[in-house]
Parts: C-alpha cells; structure tokens; sequence
C-alpha cells in the first residue's frame, strides 16, 4: 500500500480527512477548509452502560436535514 492510501484508511477509520494539495487545490484552499471544520466541530462523549468486552459501532444520527456527521466507525471496549 502506498503512503497517500495508508493515509486515507486511517483518515477513513478515525472519523478524519484527507486533504490532498494540487492545483486545483492550492495549500489557501485547504487551510480555509480546515478552519471551516475545526469551527464548526463538535465534541460528544458518553459513559457506556455495557460490561462486556469488544467491538461497539458508533451511530450518531441527526434530526436536521443537511448536517453531515463524522465519526469513525467504532471502538473496542477493555472492561
């Protein structure tokens, strides 16, 4: 796997992006995104009630018609 792939799966997989720099894209236009996201991101936590061990999805749906969620696709809980 090349380097711009792995960076893509592991974006993918954490609920990140991959911004790529072209001419189309000029370094100004990614920064401008990057503040567009990082102003309008949030922070959710919770304490699970579960006491097994494994894999847990995260679902986090919107009532809002046009909001874009992301998040990564899940975790694994030790207790």
């Amino acid at each position: 796997m090349n380097g711009k792939k792995a960076l893509q799966r592991i974006a993918g997989e954490t609920g990140g992006s991959f911004l790529e720099v072209s001419r189309a894209k000029p370094i100004s236009t990614i920064y401008m995104q990057l503040e567009e996201e990082l102003r309008d991101q949030y922070s959710v936590g919770y304490t699970s009630d579960g006491t097994g061990t494994g894999y847990r999805k995260i679902r986090l749906p919107v009532k809002r018609p046009g909001l874009l969620v992301e998040t990564r696709d899940g975790y694994y809980a030790t207790r």
